[in-house]
């Protein structure tokens, strides 16, 4: 046999790839993602399924600050996903939902102490009421003035879903001039209340100049996601516990494509389907997806109705309300998560 350059070439490639380990199940694997962690009170026992107690916290703080995490702002999330770029390994950001006063006195300082970034999303009412147990103006500014961000949350907090074009317009109009008012700026992330979004609502964020927005379903944040239903871990006393944290805190994106329904507000009538394409090289016999499309959580049967087509195996249509799923594998050693939220009328 001759050998020419064409052949020289063609071994030297292969010898390559052998050399450096190349596995083609393995290419492809999205690890760049970010995982965004959602607080609400800090210190109350009144409320448990928003509240985290003072040592779970901290000891959520001593794992990222002792561990070498990377921790990052919200608004170093939304540059890097606008500009397609990578998130380093190990990276976490931190956001507070609604403004409660137990943030301020017992969450914030130790935010503050340890120099960690941290969003405060804001329903602008509320601070405007003067709602017992909520903070004020002058907090949320001393909040900014010692290192601080803040992010929009509409005025009223209400379901957005439910409401029609022009109400949700108003809304966020109002908040936006109270913002400006109060604090002389316009925050750029905006997070859901309740998590809850639709089509109709990304449309009308759009409409507002509002690029990005978070929800409160579990998984990983990447360039794979869609930017106007971003995830966060939500954090309360019942899912605090170090252990999870840390699962959380490490895990990457299962990137769950073509999802049906693809509409986050649903209608309970025969809305009992659930259909996604999984990774290429992920095992639908390994993944464990969890529901509670009928109030409690249990685990839900797969069945492949085609090629890495996946079909959740549900009898019933789903009750009202938020409903939830939750789907995780392992692979390489790493944890891989999805999850999603609906609203249910």
């Amino acid at each position: 046999m001759t050998i020419t350059k064409k052949n020289l070439f063609f071994v030297s490639v292969v010898l390559i790839l052998i050399l450096f380990g190349f596995n083609s199940q393995s290419q492809n694997v999205d690890d760049n993602s970010v995982s965004v962690f959602m607080y609400h009170r800090f210190g109350d026992d009144r409320y448990p399924s928003t509240n985290i107690q003072l040592d779970q916290f901290e000891l959520h703080i001593n794992e990222v600050i002792e561990n070498n995490y990377n921790i990052i702002s919200i608004d170093k999330v939304i540059k890097n996903l606008r500009n397609n770029l990578s998130f380093e390994d190990k990276s976490v950001a931190f956001t507070i939902d609604d403004a409660h006063e137990s943030f301020y006195l017992s969450g914030w300082p130790i935010f503050k102490k340890n120099k960690i970034p941290v969003t405060l999303f804001v329903s602008t009412s509320m601070v405007d009421d003067n709602i017992q147990g909520y903070m004020t103006w002058d907090q949320i500014r001393e909040f900014i003035h010692n290192g601080g961000d803040v992010g929009q949350h509409t005025a009223s907090h209400n379901h957005m879903p439910t409401l029609d074009n022009l109400q949700i317009l108003q809304d966020l109009k109002l908040s936006h001039q109270r913002f400006i008012d109060e604090l002389g700026f316009v925050p750029k992330a905006f997070a859901y209340p309740y998590g809850e979004t639709s089509l109709m609502v990304i449309e009308t964020l759009k409409e507002m100049n509002i690029k990005s927005a978070f929800g409160q379903h579990s998984g990983g944040v990447s360039n794979e996601s869609n930017s106007y239903y971003l995830p966060r871990y939500s954090i309360n006393e019942n899912f605090g516990d170090l252990d999870r944290f840390i699962i959380a805190a490490n895990s990457k994106l299962l990137n769950i494509t073509n999802l049906i329904p693809n509409n986050m507000y649903l209608d309970a009538k025969n809305q009992s389907k659930i259909e996604f394409n999984i990774p290429h090289y992920i095992d639908y016999k390994n993944i464990n997806c969890y529901a509670n499309f009928n109030k409690e959580w249990i685990e839900i049967n797969l069945i492949e109705i085609q090629n890495k087509k996946i079909q959740f195996d549900l009898s019933k249509d789903f009750d009202p309300g938020r409903r939830r799923f939750n789907c995780t594998t392992k692979f390489d050693d790493e944890w891989y998560w999805f999850g999603y939220q609906f609203l249910v009328k």
